[in-house]
């Protein structure tokens, strides 16, 4: 298979006085902009109120008013420039974004710059989403896959701060005031713990001189210091099963594997493509659609915070699921043992990256791409360096997984 390159970035990071990073590129391929910032707060880092949902909560409270605009002035202005804004929360990052045609670009970065350092959480918006996050919770719990994937992640960890679902804990959750959220977010909403990202068709200097200008008067904050527990060696399958009331049975079976910055991310990669993703992959042909013990089967590789878990899936008639279990394993003991062919292989390969290089056709997915990379690596040009390495995978990767090696020829 030829090699190809990921492009270079012409990216560039500015740091300001106060500690903000500001990651521009300019791109006038489209009349479009993306605005994003990029916090580096999640639910592990909660610290005391750790499982309480704080880093997901504030995400709902941060478009409800600063001393400029109040929500609904927000929203007019977003609109007013053709601007489309989100947000999410996961273990480890905050995200917010706006995505708007490049005229709207300083009227997109001045309410977002505002937003995140600005936000006053009136009382009665704090009582109004807790009742919205309140709700969250309800259909949650009456959701299997959510209630599949908490119970996933309790079980495969122990000690690790993921084992706690981003949403919190209803109990612990409901003991949050006001006040409590707001001093959080005072001090994980430290400049310094904050970078924005701008691509598209922009005038970098214009930006930073406008951003550079906005935030000047905001000073770092004094914030504690969380150390992520390192996870203890799993000595032993741990099982968990939960009756729900649902006409499948659904399965999710994992191994401990490291974080994606480890060599054997891409090999990993890889092999969750070839066994479970696609129609063509090994195990839809041989669960789904020869045996039919299946209505969906799958395979990924799940990075996380100084760790990550391989997963293996699948969704059955209740009297199926032994023998789907059955047959996950069977399947990855022939990888492990028989080896896979190097057509096969090239494949998976060319799958892995055509999903990477899907992130260039937007100004959205560059920035996040870009966001992404720097968060995890602070590496601008890190998914070239993975491009690279996921070109080298062999058919004699040796991966490393809870327990011991895991997968391709043994």
């Amino acid at each position: 298979m030829a090699s190809i390159e990921f492009p270079e970035t012409s990216a560039q990071v500015r740091r300001l006085p106060n500690g903000l990073e500001l990651i521009i590129k300019e791109d006038s391929s489209a009349p479009v902009v993306s605005v994003q910032a990029w916090c580096r707060v999640g639910s592990m880092y909660e610290g005391d109120w750790l499982g309480a949902g704080m880093a997901h909560f504030v995400e709902h409270m941060l478009f409800k008013g600063t001393d400029k605009r109040d929500a609904n002035g927000i929203a007019e202005e977003v609109q007013a420039v053709g601007g489309y804004v989100n947000a999410y929360t996961s273990f480890d990052r905050t995200v917010y974004w706006i995505d708007a045609p490049r005229e709207g670009a300083e009227a997109c970065l001045d309410v977002l710059t505002d937003a995140i350092f600005h936000s006053k959480f009136p009382a009665e918006e704090f009582d109004k989403e807790q009742e919205v996050i309140r709700r969250e919770f309800a259909m949650g719990d009456d959701s299997p896959s959510q209630v599949l994937g908490k119970q996933l992640l309790s079980t495969a960890f122990r000690v690790h701060p993921c084992r706690h679902p981003v949403i919190g804990h209803l109990d612990i959750f409901n003991r949050l005031t006001r006040d409590d959220l707001y001093e959080f977010y005072q001090r994980e909403y430290s400049p310094d713990n904050v970078f924005f990202v701008v691509v598209g068709d922009v005038d970098a200097e214009k930006i930073y001189q406008q951003l550079a200008s906005a935030v000047e008067d905001v000073p770092r904050r004094a914030k504690s210091l969380v150390i992520l527990p390192e996870e203890p060696l799993q000595l032993g399958r741990r099982v968990r099963h939960e009756e729900f009331a649902t006409d499948l049975s659904r399965m999710r079976m994992g191994w401990q594997v490291p974080d994606g910055r480890h060599a054997d991310s891409a090999p990993l990669d890889v092999l969750a493509m070839l066994l479970g993703q696609g129609q063509s992959s090994r195990l839809y042909r041989r669960i789904r659609e020869e045996l039919g013990l299946a209505h969906s089967v799958g395979a990924s590789s799940y990075s996380l915070t100084n760790t990550g878990l391989f997963l293996l899936s699948a969704d059955s008639e209740p009297d199926k699921r032994e023998a789907v279990m059955e047959e996950l394993l069977k399947s990855l003991e022939e990888v492990k043992r028989g080896g896979v062919k190097q057509a096969e292989l090239d494949k998976a390969v060319r799958m892995v990256l055509n999903g990477q290089f899907s992130t260039l056709t937007s100004m959205n997915g560059m920035a996040s791409d870009l966001a992404s990379n720097w968060l995890f690596a602070e590496n601008l040009d890190y998914t070239r360096d993975y491009i690279a390495q996921l070109q080298k995978v062999t058919l004699d990767e040796r991966c490393v997984g809870g327990g011991g090696a895991l997968f391709f020829r043994g």
